[in-house]
């Protein structure tokens, strides 16, 4: 997991996060989750995205539909720790699978909200790539 000082800046990060979501790109990616794991994904705004995502699971269950057994085990506990296992799990799949390096998150985007934006970059491009690739989901 990477570490990221904390920035007085910080405290505003809501507002600009908010600022940030692609809410039309947000329908599509979460329209794509649940079609290919049947999971219901909010995008209306990215708060409640990343309260979905938070423990990893769907993201999992994700990488396992678009390459079966991508990620051998999915955590279902809720302790912090396995909740970021499964996040972490997905950023290595997505690397692995050919997303190029400045679109892949860290897991404390998403766990801990600091930049939910990059999670949907991240998933967007995770969908290019596996459609490149034949995927259909």
């Amino acid at each position: 997991m990477a570490f990221r000082p904390f920035h007085p800046s910080a405290a505003d990060s809501k507002g600009k996060m908010a600022s940030k979501w692609d809410k039309e790109t947000a329908r599509d990616i979460c329209a794509w989750i649940q079609r290919a794991t049947g999971e219901s994904v909010p995008s209306d705004d990215p708060t409640s995205f990343a309260e979905t995502l938070n423990d990893g699971q769907t993201l999992c269950k994700l990488a396992n539909q678009i390459k079966p057994g991508a990620i051998k085990k999915i955590n279902k506990m809720k302790m912090p720790f396995h909740k970021m296992e499964n996040i972490g799990w997905f950023s290595d799949f997505l690397r692995e699978y050919g997303v190029q390096a400045e679109y892949i998150f860290v897991t404390v985007d998403l766990y801990e909200k600091q930049n939910v934006p990059q999670v949907l970059i991240a998933l967007k491009w995770l969908k290019i790539e596996s459609e490149k690739k034949g995927v259909k989901l």
